[in-house]
């Protein structure tokens, strides 16, 4: 055990905790000492503290980054839900529109649909699927339909996950084109592989994945992050669509072009870093 000075005071305990696990998995040693709910101090080893104070800040200034939540389910120890009396801020939606505003806006667009979908299920279909490969706007439309509940809350999610970490980092505009040319592709390879009849995000979330995947292996420095548990279980779950072996039908061409052309924008800006951010906002340490 190495000599360890306390650094801080926060009134969360869950938060406290959370800086801690994401702290191991860089190797820092941090520890959370819970006094109450509303009460936690914070040590760290001495021989780390520059880097851990640097951390710390980082943390203070953006506690909502995916990377401690990401670190959290690294771990084991899903931070899930707020303990009751615990002071963890509540989701502060302005902040996300102002990181994210190209995540925010396909989010709440693919929940439109969905609703669309639950009044008029003929003719939004008719519309938005790729039944006219001459109108071009259905190369991408696909991605807007859902066909249930389960299929629209998983694909959002890792939307919101990996959408909202790919724009903090490299901004709306290269998150337009990215998802915009996967979509196209994942559902030009289902289209001329299976059929005009699929929908649903899935391609670009497997886009985002690839290129997570890839530009965590060549360019660290664009710091998105995606736990390599995540990744074999995407992996998997791709791999036994094709065999035709799991209860839901799936886009399997689309994952798999989406994957791949992923992968492919991660090798194109594997020189580019990541941009400074501009919303980040420092949160008085004594008062969260």
């Amino acid at each position: 055990m190495m000599p360890v000075h306390k650094f801080a005071e926060l009134n969360s305990a869950r938060a406290a905790q959370l800086f801690a696990g994401y702290c191991m998995t860089l190797g820092l040693e941090v520890n959370a000492v819970v006094q109450r709910a509303d009460l936690a101090e914070l040590y760290g080893a001495t021989a780390q503290l520059t880097e851990i104070e640097t951390e710390f800040d980082r943390f203070l200034r953006q506690p909502e980054h995916p990377r401690y939540q990401a670190a959290a389910w690294q771990n084991s120890q899903p931070d899930l839900q707020p303990a009751a009396g615990d002071n963890l801020p509540a989701i502060n939606w302005r902040s996300i529109w102002q990181q994210a505003p190209f995540t925010t806006i396909l989010l709440l667009l693919c929940l439109l649909v969905y609703l669309w979908q639950q009044l008029d299920w003929r003719s939004s279909s008719a519309l938005l699927q790729l039944t006219e490969p001459a109108q071009l706007w259905r190369w991408f439309t696909p991605m807007l339909l859902h066909f249930s509940l389960t299929h629209l809350v998983f694909n959002l999610a890792w939307w919101f996950y990996l959408g909202r970490q790919f724009e903090q980092q490299l901004g709306a505009a290269m998150l337009v084109n990215v998802a915009l040319s996967v979509a196209l592709l994942s559902n030009a390879a289902q289209y001329f592989m299976v059929g005009p009849h699929f929908g649903g995000l899935s391609g670009v979330v497997y886009g985002l994945l690839g290129y997570f995947w890839i530009a965590g292996l060549i360019n660290p420095a664009q710091r998105l992050y995606i736990s390599p548990g995540l990744i074999g279980f995407m992996l998997l779950w791709l791999v036994l669509g094709f065999f035709d072996v799991l209860w839901v039908s799936m886009a399997n061409w689309a994952h798999l072009g989406g994957l791949l052309a992923g992968m492919a924008w991660a090798w194109l800006l594997r020189n580019q870093g990541a941009r400074h951010a501009a919303h980040e906002s420092p949160i008085d340490k004594d008062t969260w």
